[in-house]
């Protein structure tokens, strides 16, 4: 991480909603990483690092992160999409590359119907399509929009995701599941409830029968991060995510409008796969972006 620190280029800009920070890292296409749900853009470090020398990795975080309390907006992937298109436009040798996970996913998406010019293929990990928060869920996420405060002072909050995460990453190196609790921690609490809240009555059917109508052909690549061979019954990160169903059945959506996208399993990642394995995620980036040959899923073997 300190190595990465060093040689990242970090930067500010003026985005449509507010300031938006930033760093670089690399020489080459531009790929830009779009945030998940939870965390920021440092949980992307370790992929950024191994592509460093092939891409230029573009890391932000929108601009909610910095909104002032005073501001309590609920948001939509619109917002993030603005965002996107800010970040795009600082770019000059656009077309650019996207790869985004869960929510990024969703913005990715979105950021290809509205912006297709500008971007020129995406890497989609566990995409979402709709999604719509429980009564309770919404209520807790209304309220966390005004509490002070971060997630690690949550009580309970790091156990929940030591119980959920640490079986994901490899025993060897249990340094990055604390890397990434840490950062996730970090995270205030109006912005983690803020971001749920996008959530909340997603819907990108319109988008997606824009890229239908008029980018049939559109390299897409989307990642299915397969369950583990032996999970723990007990973990609820084993559970396909409750957002829209969960991302097989957007996955089937995306491919029964765009033929032109190609399926890639990462058996064992779980929802942080930039930590749990970045080495092997950042060979699949590379070797779809680059135009190799790409072992491939068929659509109906995901359901095995």
């Amino acid at each position: 991480m300190a190595a990465s620190d060093e040689q990242a280029r970090s930067w500010k800009i003026q985005g449509p909603h507010g300031p938006i920070h930033g760093r670089t890292i690399g020489n080459g296409p531009p790929l830009v990483f779009l945030n998940s749900l939870l965390g920021d853009c440092r949980l992307f470090t370790l992929v950024a690092w191994l592509l460093r020398d092939e891409f230029r990795c573009v890391l932000f975080d929108d601009s909610s992160l910095l909104l002032p309390r005073s501001r309590i907006i609920r948001g939509s992937v619109a917002d993030l999409v603005d965002d996107l298109r800010a970040v795009v436009d600082t770019i000059e040798d656009a077309p650019i590359s996207l790869f985004g996970t869960g929510l990024g996913a969703a913005v990715g998406i979105a950021g290809l119907a509205t912006a297709p010019q500008t971007v020129a293929t995406a890497i989609l990990l566990g995409p979402v399509l709709s999604g719509r928060l429980s009564g309770p869920e919404r209520w807790l996420s209304r309220i966390g929009c005004h509490l002070p405060g971060r997630l690690g002072q949550l009580p309970g909050f790091r156990s929940l995701m030591v119980h959920n995460h640490h079986s994901w990453f490899p025993a060897p190196d249990q340094s990055r599941l604390g890397f990434a609790i840490e950062a996730i921690s970090r995270l205030p609490l109006r912005v983690a409830a803020r971001r749920a809240l996008r959530f909340d009555r997603l819907d990108l059917g319109l988008e997606l029968d824009q890229l239908a109508s008029a980018h049939r052909d559109l390299a897409i690549l989307l990642i299915d991060p397969a369950a583990r061979d032996n999970p723990d019954p007990q973990s609820t990160a084993d559970r396909e995510p409750a957002v829209g169903g969960g991302f097989r059945p957007a996955i089937s959506a995306i491919t029964a409008c765009l033929p032109s996208a190609r399926i890639a399993s990462l058996t064992g990642c779980g929802p942080l796969g930039c930590l749990t394995h970045p080495h092997r995620l950042a060979k699949l980036i590379r070797t779809f972006l680059k135009g190799q040959c790409l072992e491939t899923t068929a659509i109906d073997d995901l359901s095995q």
